[in-house]
């Protein structure tokens, strides 16, 4: 199982590259579980900010995916389809994407 560092990278990069690298099989319920640890009271907070950031100014972009998650996809909407698809709405349901100021 390829490995990733915490420390080198965001927490949405490192749940990207682990929890949804095609090799690994994780799944959203472990995502869960990583950002709601209790001995990191503000991971679920940084993580979700980053997601919005992702997602309304500073993309991930398709080639930065695929070498995260060992994914291809060919389009950005394709990138930020699946971030909202297969982690925002399961992580914060219907919750509207919006930075919090």
């Amino acid at each position: 199982m390829k490995e990733m560092k915490e420390k080198n990278t965001s927490i949405l990069e490192y749940v990207l590259g682990l929890y949804f690298h095609v090799e690994h099989g994780l799944g959203i319920d472990d995502v869960k579980k990583y950002l709601n640890n209790p001995n990191v009271s503000d991971r679920n907070q940084v993580f979700k900010a980053e997601l919005v950031n992702s997602l309304l100014k500073q993309p991930i972009t398709p080639q930065e995916f695929e070498k995260l998650t060992a994914e291809e996809l060919e389009t950005q909407e394709e990138v930020n389809e699946f971030l909202k698809n297969e982690i925002w709405k399961p992580l914060y349901g219907n919750e509207p994407v919006k930075c919090e100021n």
